[in-house]
């Protein structure tokens, strides 16, 4: 089958960024998106996004002859619709910037894909695409937060306790994502996939795999030449897994899209409307262990909705932008206890949830200078909740300096951070930053929680080798409460060790290798050891294909993580502990690009072992996926 595929497939145009290396890029390396990251950001030490996989050009996929380029007229390209304003993520030695290829070229299937490579961040996951997951950060799973243009991504759905369930987060109608690593918390931005053609465009994704795994994908977009726009795509998924503790699930997604822009003015309404179907979880024994528990069957509609007006580019020049935004949540039945089918009776209840955001922001951005702030409204749940924020950002040759405060959110959290990075020479940078929050959960409401980390890293011929730490003050951690009935605890202070190897090893060839080490091991929802270590292939391989159209990634990753605790809820205050034991797991990764058509293969677990990430819950054995992306321009 794989032999089928590659004559039918396709990726990689221009490589990605997260780990090649800019400053002795050779003559196949990718050329990231201008509009991605203003170039101000182009320090030495800086490296592009990851290798893409479907990154085709825009003026390739708008050929008629894929030898002779035709180019559009005039009046085919119109004024784009507003996008919204998202920082440039501060880091060393990597991009946690994906443009709508390299997200493709990722192999991330949900958010959580994208967050691993994190070292902070620990993935939480009850089993594939279907089941819940969650993040945390630092050991604090409501600190990773998403944000919609412009909107943030909140949850409604009162069996998560409120945390963020990742896999209702639509990675594919995004053009744009970038992952902040804050202080007190990581940050996840994405702008909703745009077009500002009069040809219309379509593609279609289908891929298929182990759990019986089916995925679709279909999208349209087409531009007037009046700056009339439309867009329509649609997702819907099927898995039944053969394991009892893997249940059927489905889930389909529409996204529309209207809107008008002309000289500088944009006005658009947006619509993403997810349906799912989850199965029961039943729990299942490791290393003679099982935990006594289900995650019952879920039927549930999400509607995300907003109206947007807008003026000015956040990239350029003074800008501002409005918009009344909606959140609809239904639940059509499921158990009436959030957990456990011994004690769940039968009874089908329904639930309606709405909430209304309004955001008014606006900004200007003058060369390396930066300067933006919102006002966020929510209505809903018999109250309301204003929560200002701002942020101050300069980046220019080897300075990059950021500053964000905001306040009170849904999460009961408020924060202040400020991060520098310095690269004073091409082959030695240096980062650092710092945060403060206030929790409203917290024993003491007025108490203050401080974060700090530091980072430096030289260069040794292709490779930085890099190293630095992270700390946190003693926090409230409340408990994932989609995969059990799990306490809140007051954790101590904790400090860990991190350290990261990447770049170019030898030609195409390059690494990406990342670890963190806790200094204490009762941490809960963290491991005291996590490492990511990616050895891959990325090129284009210009010297055979000077026309760009033929590209390949190929990866092998190996993710570990030590034992990971849980605090069980009992009685008067006091808790027990359970835990998921240390864990090994190898990935494969393929993409081959002809023109506008990708190939992408995906080997998970490749030795089959048994594994969990939260305890009761077996991880998928030996899941492979794959399936064809292709763009059109007709």
């Amino acid at each position: 089958m794989l032999g089928l595929g590659l004559l039918v497939g396709a990726v990689l145009q221009r490589t990605a960024g997260a780990q090649a290396d800019t400053s002795r890029a050779r003559r196949d390396s990718s050329r990231v998106r201008r509009d991605s990251i203003p170039r101000r950001d182009s320090a030495a030490i800086v490296v592009p996004a990851r290798p893409t996989a479907d990154s085709t050009l825009r003026d390739t996929l708008a050929k008629r002859d894929s030898l002779h380029p035709k180019i559009p007229p005039r009046d085919s390209i119109k004024a784009p619709f507003a996008r919204a304003p998202m920082p440039v993520p501060i880091e060393i030695g990597q991009s946690l910037v994906f443009d709508r290829a390299q997200l493709g070229a990722s192999g991330a299937v949900t958010l959580q894909d994208l967050l691993d490579r994190i070292p902070e961040v620990t993935g939480l996951r009850s089993g594939w695409i279907a089941s819940p997951m969650v993040s945390s950060f630092m050991g604090d799973v409501r600190r990773v937060r998403v944000f919609f243009d412009g909107v943030e991504y909140d949850e409604l759905d009162p069996r998560t306790g409120g945390i963020l369930d990742l896999t209702q987060v639509q990675l594919w109608v995004l053009e744009e994502l970038r992952i902040e690593r804050g202080a007190t918390e990581v940050r996840v931005y994405g702008r909703t996939w745009r077009v500002d053609r009069t040809t219309p465009y379509t593609r279609t994704d289908i891929s298929t795999g182990d759990q019986q795994t089916n995925m679709y994908r279909g999208f349209f977009g087409r531009r007037w030449k009046h700056g009339e726009g439309v867009q329509a795509g649609a997702q819907q998924y099927g898995t039944t897994p053969p394991l009892r503790g893997s249940p059927s699930s489905d889930a389909t997604t529409l996204m529309g899209r209207l809107g008008w822009s002309a000289k500088g003015w944009s006005f658009d309404g947006f619509v993403l409307r997810n349906s799912r179907n989850r199965g029961t979880i039943f729990p299942q024994s490791l290393r003679g262990v099982t935990f006594q528990d289900t995650l019952p069957a879920l039927q549930s509609t999400r509607t995300d909705a907003y109206l947007r007006a807008g003026y000015g580019d956040p990239e350029r020049g003074p800008w501002f932008q409005a918009i009344a935004g909606s959140i609809g949540y239904d639940i059509q039945h499921s158990n009436s206890s959030p957990f456990g089918s011994s004690t769940a009776d039968t009874t089908k209840h329904d639930t309606t949830l709405f909430r209304a955001q309004y955001v008014l922001t606006g900004g200007l951005t003058l060369g390396g200078l930066r300067l933006d702030a919102a006002e966020r409204l929510r209505l809903g749940d018999g109250g309301r909740l204003w929560t200002p924020s701002g942020r101050a950002e300069f980046v220019s040759g080897p300075l990059a300096v950021s500053a964000f405060a905001e306040g009170t959110g849904p999460d009961s959290i408020a924060r202040v951070e400020a991060t520098a990075r310095l690269t004073p020479l091409s082959f030695l940078s240096v980062l650092g930053t710092a945060g403060r929050s206030t929790d409203q959960h917290a024993p003491d409401p007025t108490s203050t929680a401080n974060f700090l980390r530091g980072e430096a890293a030289i260069r040794f011929f292709g490779l930085w080798f890099g190293g630095g730490f992270v700390r946190r003050d003693s926090v409230l951690l409340l408990p994932p409460l989609v995969f059990g009935p799990y306490a809140p605890v007051e954790e101590p202070s904790a400090t860990g060790i991190t350290a990261r190897i990447e770049g170019r090893i030898y030609k195409a060839i390059r690494a990406n290798i990342t670890g963190i080490r806790w200094n204490d091991s009762s941490g809960f929802y963290r491991p005291r050891y996590q490492t990511r270590s990616e050895i891959y292939l990325a090129t284009n391989w210009l010297s055979r294909f000077p026309s760009g159209n033929f590209g390949v990634l190929a990866s092998l990753a190996h993710d570990y993580r030590s034992k990971t605790l849980y605090p069980l809820s009992q009685t008067a205050g006091a808790f027990a502990v359970t835990s998921v034991p240390d864990s090994r797991v190898y990935n494969f990764h393929l993409e081959i690009r002809i023109v506008s058509a990708v190939l992408s293969y995906q080997f998970r677990n490749i030795r089959g072992d048994p594994y969990q990430l939260v305890p009761g819950y077996l991880m998928p054995r030996l899941n492979q996926f794959y399936g064809v992306r292709w763009e059109f321009w007709n």
